[in-house]
This record gives C-alpha cells, sequence and structure tokens, in this order.
C-alpha cells in the first residue's frame, strides 16, 4: 500500500502524541496511522465509507477501528489531544512572546 499524502494527514508530532491513545489488543495488518488517516479522511470529507480511497486501508478496517474508539472513549481523546495543540498554536503563551508584538 503506498499512501499518498492528504493536507489533514497527522503529522509526525501529531502522531507521537496520538499513538499512546490509540492502543490495540493484538497486533494490527495495517499501520494505525494509516487507519486513524483513513477515519480523517471520511471526517473531513463526509463520504461514506465505502468511499474511503485504496491508499489507505481497506474501508471495512476503518470502519472497525472508528467504532471500536468511538465506542471505548479513544476518539474522545483523540480530538481533545488535537484540540489542545491546535489552540496551543493559536493562543500566544506568555512566556512567549508573540511574532507580532512590537518591542
Amino acid at each position: 500500500m503506498s499512501q499518498k499524502r492528504y493536507s489533514w494527514d497527522i503529522t509526525e508530532r501529531q502522531w507521537t502524541k496520538l499513538a499512546p491513545l490509540v492502543v490495540v489488543q493484538r497486533a494490527s495488518k495495517w499501520p494505525l496511522r494509516a487507519v486513524v488517516n483513513g477515519i480523517f479522511y471520511v471526517l473531513k470529507n463526509g463520504c461514506v465509507w465505502c468511499d474511503v480511497p485504496a491508499d489507505f486501508p481497506p474501508w471495512p478496517t476503518v470502519y472497525y477501528y472508528f467504532t471500536k474508539w468511538a465506542a471505548d472513549g479513544t476518539c474522545q481523546r483523540v480530538s481533545g489531544c488535537l484540540t489542545v495543540e491546535a489552540r496551543a498554536k493559536k493562543t500566544p503563551s506568555p512566556m512567549r512572546p508573540s511574532s507580532t508584538a512590537k518591542a
């Protein structure tokens, strides 16, 4: 499976934070990062599961993990993690001067 890059694919930095959140009981045939990107593809595009492109794991696999992680709270934890990161990028820290601040 050659993975095409999409603009919403998770970055290496994001994956470092998310990987501990997306646990599985047994080894998966498919890389979990590709599964997560497949889930994001469906959520971003609003398409049906069977329209997941072939460069992701098969749609039944992507759907299986989505339903499993939605039921056990993993999706909520992943969303919270990404929300915190996005807010940190937008909100300047009081300890870090804003790039727009004038000296």
